[in-house]
């Protein structure tokens, strides 16, 4: 388990075997032409929440798990009261392997494939929180983004894996677009047919 800095972080994602970029505003997207993604609404549930992670973790089984980066975008949302906790527990895992820098110097976290229960208590707590964050496995393929709406974007690099995924994921009933910002433009549209 390795911390890293947003400098760091970016560079791992620009790695060629990753097959990511970075846009202007540090966005991730595949460097292939015609990105596959689907939603998915994050549960409010905790139970719920811990088997989504597990899920995102290991959709293709546990046994190919080889690590992976969750890069923490924005974790100051919400009232700090409340989310301090989260903090808390995510800097403190962090202490137990030997890194003492704080979230705000270093928001990335580079998992190793041994480290599937950190990384998994790490998603977990950015769900339930709802904190922007990125995760992009180690191998590839696909990553997750995790928005400050509940929502979760799962991109793939091919159209085959992100057939893959929508099916793994039928459960979670997967939505083409972002259902809030659906609902927001249908809001906006019936505001100004009035």
């Amino acid at each position: 388990m390795r911390s890293m800095t947003s400098d760091e972080a970016r560079k791992w994602c620009s790695q060629g075997a990753i097959g990511l970029t970075l846009t202007r505003n540090d966005t991730l997207r595949y460097r292939s032409p015609g990105e596959h993604k689907f939603f998915v609404t994050a549960p409010e549930e905790h139970r719920d929440i811990v088997f989504l992670a597990r899920h995102i973790l290991s959709f293709r089984g546990e046994a190919v798990f080889g690590g992976g980066l969750l890069w923490l975008r924005r974790w100051d949302i919400g009232s700090p009261q409340l989310v301090r906790v989260g903090w808390r527990i995510l800097e403190d895992i962090r202490r137990a392997h030997g890194e003492s820098r704080s979230l705000e110097v270093a928001p990335a976290q580079l998992f190793r494939d041994d480290e599937f229960v950190e990384l998994h208590a790490f998603l977990v707590q950015t769900i339930a929180f709802g904190w922007v964050a990125d995760y992009i496995p180690s191998s590839g393929g696909f990553f997750a983004h995790f928005k400050d709406n509940r929502q979760v974007r799962l991109s793939a690099e091919s159209l085959e894996t992100s057939k893959e995924m929508r099916s793994s994921f039928h459960e979670w009933n997967p939505t083409h677009e972002d259902p809030m910002v659906a609902k927001m433009a249908l809001m906006r549209k019936a505001r100004l047919a009035k």
